[in-house]
């Protein structure tokens, strides 16, 4: 696990959650031990935005339901703000507010009538409940009926209950799942004034990586009930190699070109012609800017359409960690094999 990543390019950021070598395991319906946690280590810095990545089954919302209490580790240490868990949860249950595997509200009753009977739980008034509906868009919907609410405005009000008793921790399970675009930019914009305006930490887990990269200030990547990757966004950016991207009407003899010094140049054809990635051979540098690609080319009367250098994306560094912890698996299982 990265301990000392930073937020944001600055200095090594007050570590709000910690999970240090948790795990969990179930028995199945069939009577076999299933491992959901796995060594499970990870930090959420204080004050960020934490996109929480991984397959199905990779161990997320386990871990999420650990931290909230609502599952028991086997063994390992949870901390958060300062507090060891399960000890103190109800101490820290206070500061916390979470979505989990989707809302569940009384169709029959509107929204703010669904939010009103909550908020009496927490021992929050009408002025509360009317905030937080006004946080996440719903202030003109609150006397709608539940019932006629889209996924959007459920997942909204979702999100709302979860503020309710205004935590400094926000935990939301793929709170963007099956959500439109605009339910979805919505959710973004959400998500940013929590943090911006209120000061909160948002755990997010979802399966939209570009909302992910486009939200969060620190990412963890879940595999198999291990976290793998576990770093601030402009970090893990970083550490990707950008690609070199050429549109060119004859793709052979550009081809031919750039291997005669020392690219390989992969052709995908397109609806607007041949699209080449450019990539050094082995032993060259990474072409950073494209100058010298464009020299090659022009020199031999082959004039691209279009070039361009195409930086690393948070997709890119996610299917390259989970390649390399497949491969480290499967080392470790052929050694022990042998």
């Amino acid at each position: 696990m990265s301990t000392t990543a930073t937020v944001n390019g600055g200095e090594a950021p007050e570590v709000l959650v910690r999970f240090d070598q948790v795990f969990k395991s179930f028995r199945t319906s069939r009577g076999r031990r299933q491992t959901a946690l796995d060594g499970f280590s990870m930090s959420i810095p204080k004050g960020a935005v934490v996109g929480l990545l991984g397959p199905n089954g990779s161990g997320k919302t386990t871990a999420l339901k650990a931290l909230l209490g609502l599952v028991r580790p086997d063994r390992g240490t949870i901390t958060a703000f300062g507090r060891e868990l399960p000890a103190e949860q109800r101490f820290v249950a206070r500061r916390m507010g979470a979505l989990i595997e989707g809302p569940a509200f009384t169709g029959s009753l509107t929204g703010e009538h669904n939010l009103r009977l909550l908020a009496e739980l927490h021992g929050a008034g009408r002025d509360e409940v009317a905030d937080v509906l006004d946080l996440v868009g719903l202030d003109r919907a609150a006397r709608r009926s539940y019932s006629g609410y889209s996924l959007g405005m459920k997942q909204r009000l979702g999100v709302a209950a979860a503020l309710i008793s205004q935590p400094d921790l926000l935990v939301l399970d793929e709170p963007m799942n099956g959500l439109d675009p605009e339910a979805v930019r919505h959710m973004r914009e959400l998500l940013k004034r929590l943090r911006d305006e209120r000061g909160m930490t948002v755990v997010v887990s979802s399966h939209i990586l570009a909302e992910v990269e486009l939200v969060s200030d620190w990412v963890t990547i879940v595999r198999n009930g291990r976290v793998i990757c576990d770093a601030s966004v402009p970090e893990l950016l970083g550490r990707g190699t950008s690609r070199l991207v050429v549109r060119v009407h004859d793709a052979a003899t550009a081809q031919s070109v750039l291997a005669e010094h020392g690219y390989e140049a992969v052709a995908a054809v397109g609806t607007t012609g041949a699209e080449l990635q450019v990539e050094p051979s082995p032993g060259r540098p990474t072409p950073s800017d494209g100058s010298d690609v464009l020299r090659l080319l022009t020199d031999r009367a082959v004039y691209p359409r279009e070039l361009i250098v195409e930086s690393a994306s948070l997709e890119d560094i996610y299917v390259a960690a989970v390649r390399a912890a497949d491969a480290a698996t499967t080392g470790r299982e052929t050694r022990h094999g042998d």
